[in-house]
């Protein structure tokens, strides 16, 4: 799931929030990418729609995480819920 849930995220970043596809590699954090307070809560959402991982207690960190580490606190955040 990961490599589709990287590729989620990324085609959400690149096609929804407009971040430059050609910057966005495994390193670059979200903030890196230009990607403002009201990004990262649309980022949140949209998230919530394909995924159903609810992230908005970690809005305010979110800017500090590349696509691979986002995708994992997805998964975290689907497995928490799940065991809930």
């Amino acid at each position: 799931m990961s490599a589709a849930l990287n590729a989620t995220l990324t085609r959400i970043v690149v096609e929804n929030l407009e971040a430059d596809a050609d910057a966005l590699t495994d390193e670059a954090t979200l903030a890196a990418l230009d990607l403002d307070s009201l990004a990262i809560a649309e980022l949140v959402l949209l998230i919530k729609e394909e995924t159903g991982a609810d992230l908005s207690s970690e809005e305010t960190s979110l800017g500090e995480l590349t696509i691979p580490a986002l995708a994992q606190l997805v998964t975290t955040t689907l497995d928490g819920e799940k065991s809930a």
